[in-house]
């Protein structure tokens, strides 16, 4: 692989596009799951198991990360691109291929594929996010990248290389967008960091916290500087603050551990691809890429209404498929 330090314009505006994929990715794996648990929808989130709780503050995360990936693009002149997730057994997790003796006996034999919460579908989580030793990358000897992590260090190396060069101007960084905000350092009260990009070091921030809360770290805990601070007790719940103090790996690794005593979940009876459901499911999912796509290149901080009535129809959506007894295909 080439290094980051002579990396072009384009190839910088092609790792921030595949780290909006990577992201994306993971997104319709977790809430396939989540939303298999069966009756959550009756639920408020206070009440959902915990089980439920973990899994749902790992996807408001992902959406986090999500957004930050979106403003260092949108800072650096790349539109973000939704496409929809390709889940193939062949290919594996997207843009990564770490060598095999990485993966640790347990969590051999997972599927690559959308399904119920279940002793694989945790396996599969726990790839995902695995923690890998922190070394020295030699990247004219790497064929490809073997962690998350290493993806992302490659993106701080590059944008340290081409920042100036990239940067659009604080004239034309205006789609910077500030919605998932449970980590913003509110008046130096709380640990947290600036989602808006307009520096390097915000930038490379951003990444750290990314890296930090679960994407491949090798790290025991999530440093102070990226956890969200502690919920007080008697205050009302925050589905987002959940086990803050825990990684994304973590969070699986618990429920893995534990999996038989996971909630129970809707079995997947008979083949829904051309089910009424699944077609409606498609076309939530097809309305909420699109939803994502025009507000993260809109000008504004804030998404639009819109945004949040298309993210509920594709929770409805992906529990109706699995009421109706079928697993969610994407």
């Amino acid at each position: 692989m080439k290094h980051p330090s002579t990396w072009n314009k384009s190839d910088l505006h092609q790792h921030l596009q595949h780290a909006h994929k990577l992201e994306m990715w993971t997104i319709p794996l977790y809430l396939t799951a989540l939303y298999s648990i069966k009756d959550l929808k009756k639920l408020k989130h206070i009440d959902y198991p915990d089980a439920a709780k973990l899994i749902f503050s790992v996807v408001i995360q992902e959406m986090l990360h999500l957004e930050l990936v979106c403003n260092i693009s949108n800072a650096l002149g790349v539109s973000p691109k939704f496409s929809i997730p390709v889940y193939d057994e062949k290919k594996g997790i997207p843009f990564i291929h770490p060598e095999k003796h990485y993966l640790p006996e347990f969590l051999k034999g997972y599927s690559v594929k959308p399904q119920a919460l279940n002793y694989n579908s945790l396996q599969l989580f726990c790839a995902i996010e695995l923690p890998h030793p922190k070394k020295e990358i030699v990247w004219g000897k790497e064929k490809s990248y073997n962690s998350i992590a290493e993806l992302y260090e490659a993106l701080k190396q590059g944008i340290v290389h081409l920042w100036e060069e990239c940067y659009v101007g604080d004239n034309f960084n205006t789609k910077q967008k500030n919605t998932f905000n449970e980590y913003h350092n509110t008046k130096g009260k709380n640990h947290g960091f600036s989602q808006k990009i307009n520096s390097r070091d915000t930038a490379l921030k951003a990444i750290d916290a990314i890296i930090e809360q679960g994407e491949g770290a090798d790290a025991k805990k999530v440093p102070a500087d990226f956890r969200p601070p502690k919920v007080e007790e008697g205050k009302e719940y925050d589905a987002s603050l959940y086990k803050g103090h825990l990684s994304h790996y973590q969070k699986f690794k618990i429920l893995l551990l534990h999996h038989k005593k996971l909630p129970p979940v809707y079995s997947a009876t008979r083949e829904g691809h051309d089910s009424v459901e699944q077609r409606n499911l498609d076309n939530a999912f097809k309305l909420f890429l699109l939803e994502m796509e025009n507000d993260f290149n809109s000008d504004g901080d804030t998404m639009r209404d819109s945004f949040w009535d298309n993210m509920f129809n594709l929770r409805d959506a992906l529990t109706t498929v699995w009421v109706s007894g079928s697993c969610p295909k994407f």
